[in-house]
């Protein structure tokens, strides 16, 4: 069974609170956002990628992660969007889903909020994908073998492989 407070625990660590541990409004599932890696700059994908040894790695990726978020609007008015977590109870199969979270004044995306596993880890390598809650932007950190990469994907239901997945579901 999954852990919903130990998923509220690890994202407050990001400085990001639950408001809603499962959010099931969004037409594009959390599954299909798992395809941002996928996509292509076709697709309207933006990149901003840090080699593992990159002094201040996590400040230059967190900064990545703000920029990106405001520009392609992340956030509502109120600060809230929708993180991919794990799949809620005993479901066969397991999918991640939809929490609706608010970013706080104080968050720290890529350093500890990655700590504890939901947004990835160890500190440093991200690995979520992040929603806004009108569905306009997907954004997602990912880790590679030598560095890491924030992504912005505006429209991420018309970008072909989260189109592809979602058919061939």
């Amino acid at each position: 069974m999954f852990d919903e407070h130990a998923v509220e625990a690890s994202l407050r660590t990001a400085g990001i609170a639950m408001l809603d541990f499962s959010w099931p409004l969004p037409t594009l599932s959390a599954s299909a956002a798992w395809m941002l890696a996928a996509c292509l700059p076709e697709d309207g994908r933006v990149d901003r990628t840090f080699d593992f040894d990159e002094p201040d790695l996590v400040d230059k990726a967190n900064e990545a992660w703000w920029e990106l978020a405001v520009e392609y609007g992340l956030l509502d008015e109120d600060r809230a969007f929708l993180v991919s977590v794990g799949p809620v109870d005993d479901e066969d199969p397991a999918r991640p889903h939809w929490a609706r979270v608010r970013l706080e004044q104080q968050w720290n995306v890529v350093g500890a909020g990655v700590d504890n596993g939901v947004l990835g880890g160890p500190p440093g390598r991200p690995g979520f994908v992040m929603l806004s809650l009108d569905e306009g932007v997907l954004i997602g950190g990912t880790t590679w073998q030598d560095s890491i990469g924030i992504i912005a994907l505006p429209n991420p239901a018309a970008a072909s492989a989260i189109r592809n997945f979602m058919d061939r579901r």
